[in-house]
């Protein structure tokens, strides 16, 4: 399995994660995660958690990120209102969305996009637990917080993309069309007709690959007269759906069941839900 540290696109937290990494194994007293109650910071939070268990280390969970001055710390931030960055002596990892280079057009260009705490997480997840059996079945996790994150509802996200990629690579996922995922969740996209969406399911394997761009694009068209979803999430919420070894619904689906906590619970209820849920069974 690739280490994420070494992708281009971690360039500029590589060294701290790897430091981060090392001081982690270090410690000889419980280690306090922090971050607010939000579904973002929940998938960060699943996946350091998963490594920390995978590997025995000690911790603690508190939904806050008023950072305490003598105890060993990570801190999840969601925005970019920070940076990510690393003190010892005591301990004190920040963890935050940085933008980033995500891929170079064939022009040479640079196409910049969110490197997202989550992404961050997983990486440093990585490092402190390579083979461990919970860190590794998160692994299709990678990409939730760039579906989460606002830009890919205002132009293509290339950290999304080549992130993808990468697990693509690695056989961890695979993407597939809609009607190709065993249980769809469509709860959030009012535009797409749960029955047609059966139907078309039910008899796309007789179909050429005209014939299925076409039911597609039919089945798709009353989400051109709405500003959102974007053209790209469109794209990958009905052609390029995530789904990866045991999953019967795909990661858009799975973020959609999972926003439903906060509907239900306060926010430090779902989020423990959410965070509980992921590393017990990798799934939501």
């Amino acid at each position: 399995m690739r280490l994420l540290v070494e992708e281009t696109q971690f360039s500029l937290v590589s060294e701290i994660l790897y430091s981060a990494s090392k001081e982690i194994a270090r410690l000889n007293e419980p280690l306090l995660l922090l971050c607010l109650p939000t579904l973002s910071s929940s998938f960060s939070m699943a996946a350091i958690e998963s490594s920390l268990v995978d590997n025995g280390v000690t911790y603690r969970r508190k939904f806050s990120i008023d950072a305490p001055e003598n105890l060993p710390w990570i801190k999840i931030i969601d925005d970019n209102s920070e940076i990510t960055s690393l003190e010892t002596n005591p301990f004190r990892l920040t963890i935050s969305t940085l933008i980033v280079d995500g891929l170079i057009s064939h022009k040479g260009d640079s196409r910049k996009g969110p490197l997202t705490s989550v992404a961050q997480a997983h990486a440093l997840a990585q490092l402190i637990s390579p083979n461990g059996h919970r860190t590794r079945r998160l692994r299709p996790w990678l990409i939730s917080g760039n579906w989460i994150n606002s830009a890919m509802d205002n132009t293509y996200d290339p950290l999304y993309s080549a992130l993808r990629d990468i697990l693509l690579e690695e056989g961890i996922i695979k993407v597939v069309p809609i009607p190709e995922v065993p249980e769809p969740n469509i709860s959030e996209y009012e535009w797409i007709d749960e029955n047609a969406l059966n139907a078309i399911s039910s008899r796309w394997i007789s179909l050429d690959l005209e014939g299925k761009a076409r039911v597609l694009s039919n089945l798709v068209r009353d989400s051109l007269i709405r500003s959102k979803p974007s053209t790209s999430r469109l794209e990958e919420i009905v052609w390029h759906c995530v789904l990866a070894p045991g999953w019967s619904t795909d990661l858009a689906g799975q973020i959609s069941s999972a926003r439903l906590h906060w509907e239900e619970n306060n926010s430090n209820v779902a989020s423990s839900k959410v965070i509980d849920k992921l590393i017990r069974d990798g799934v939501l």
